[in-house]
């Protein structure tokens, strides 16, 4: 292989990891293009070197599939707003854009995502690729607000594809998993900016779990998180404000503020990480403590723009595994899980939490052609059980769920295409656009059976 000295827009070689740190690569030959035309110089460059070119966001993912093989591209530097149209209420961003960046802006275009996740540092190039979603049966993931996509293909290539436009590729890139083709830019279908109500609050969980096909329907946004071994649940029920009174839609007093920005940083940010410390240090102590974060979390009402009553800071890291099942077996599945995890309590620290979705065109979205209910178990990143998450799997398995793309699983092809109809369609778009492999690892290899 004849390497060239330099790459366009090369760095200093860094360090890749997951961001549960689980998985680590030292030392990684690094491109951090700053404009879409340096961009598509490193991508030919790279491809006359024989070098492959993994794509990376921001970092927020549980598995390899952003693993670098001879050079990592980091789009951190391609940011910004490119154009909005107040007409059609949709907004063009830089690939590398984070989320809470984006939604910042269009807040200042008196506009909004109509759903986000909790999460939301992550690049909007890397959390569309993955189908990153939120809540809500009536609201798509990130991948299915998205209304337009500009692509850098394996010879460097602007495409552009959209429903009107290379509508196949379109369908295949907007949960892509970073193998179509570089995302260079985004164009997202948003709505006027709205303030969503937020009403947290303690049930059984038992109850809960026996009406969940009325609570997610009746819901704009819904959500809840649960610990074994404990009786109830913490519910969060997010109501857009067309259907509250008005004396519900103010956003608080600034003492009122003050007070939920004190409740956020101490009992559902601080604690939460000083247990799980806790716990990596006294596993047999991991009951007690979630019965302790779970105290802590109380009832609680307030009102703010949609983007801050989405997402929640994140300060423990932790090692995920999320699937997405047909929203009717939600409930079994659940109470699967519960069965499991209160056998293997001592090894979670963390609640796992239910949310649902609404069903997506995208071909490789979980969500793909059905309305799914997602369940996500999290374990603090210094003692999770690989164990347990093989057991998880096989439960999953038996309620015909598909992983979410960014979180861990030890799923392959042979598993996976029997889940996605339109798996062989994607893999023909993949290799139409990059028949040499350009944007291919050894895990994507295996994950998509090539």
């Amino acid at each position: 292989m004849n390497q060239p000295h330099s790459l366009p827009s090369e760095v200093e070689a860094e360090t890749w990891s997951t961001w549960d740190r689980v998985h680590r690569v030292d030392d990684v030959r690094t491109v951090r293009p700053r404009t879409m035309e340096e961009l598509t110089e490193t991508v030919v460059a790279a491809r006359d070197a024989g070098l492959g070119l993994r794509p990376a966001g921001s970092g927020h993912s549980f598995n390899e599939l952003a693993s670098p093989r001879d050079v990592r591209l980091d789009l951190t530097e391609l940011t910004g707003l490119l154009e909005v149209n107040r007409g059609t209420n949709q907004a063009r961003f830089l690939a590398g854009t984070t989320l809470i960046r984006a939604a910042k802006i269009l807040e200042g275009e008196g506009l909004a995502f109509s759903n986000l996740p909790d999460v939301l540092h992550q690049t909007v190039a890397g959390a569309i690729s993955t189908a990153t979603h939120g809540t809500g049966t009536g609201y798509a993931s990130l991948s299915g607000q998205v209304c337009a996509l500009t692509l850098v293909t394996a010879d460097g290539e602007f495409l552009e594809c959209s429903p009107a436009q290379n509508r196949e590729v379109f369908q295949a890139a907007r949960a892509g998993l970073g193998v179509i083709g570089v995302i260079a830019a985004v164009t997202f279908q948003c709505e006027p900016s709205f303030r969503l109500h937020s009403a947290e609050f303690k049930e059984p969980v038992d109850q809960l779990v026996d009406a969940l096909g009325e609570r997610t329907a009746s819901a704009d946004h819904f959500e809840f998180f649960w610990s074994p071994s404990n009786g109830s649940a913490h519910s969060h029920i997010l109501t857009r404000l067309h259907r509250l009174p008005d004396e519900w839609s103010k956003p608080g007093s600034k003492v009122a503020q003050t007070v939920r920005r004190m409740d956020d940083t101490v009992l559902r940010r601080g604690l939460p990480l000083g247990l799980n410390r806790l716990a990596g240090w006294a596993p047999k102590a991991v009951p007690g403590l979630n019965r302790l974060d779970t105290l802590a979390a109380s009832s609680r009402r307030f009102t703010d723009l949609s983007y801050k009553v989405f997402a929640s800071a994140r300060p423990v890291k932790f090692v995920q595994t999320e699937w997405g099942v047909p929203i009717e077996d939600l409930p079994g599945t659940f109470k699967d899980v519960r069965k499991l995890l209160e056998r293997t309590t001592p090894h979670l620290g963390l609640p796992l939490a239910v949310r649902c979705a609404a069903p997506e065109e995208a071909w490789m979205s979980p969500a793909h052609g059905r309305y799914t209910g997602w369940i996500s178990v999290r374990q603090f990143w210094r003692n999770w059980s690989p164990e347990v998450f093989d057991e998880l799997q096989s439960v999953f398995m038996a309620h015909e769920a598909r992983p979410h793309w960014g979180t861990r699983h030890t799923l392959d092809a042979q598993d996976l295409a029997p889940k996605y109809t339109h798996w062989e369609d994607f893999l023909r778009i993949r290799e139409h656009l990059d028949p040499d492999g350009v944007f291919l690892t050894d895990p994507v290899r295996r994950l998509l059976g090539i």
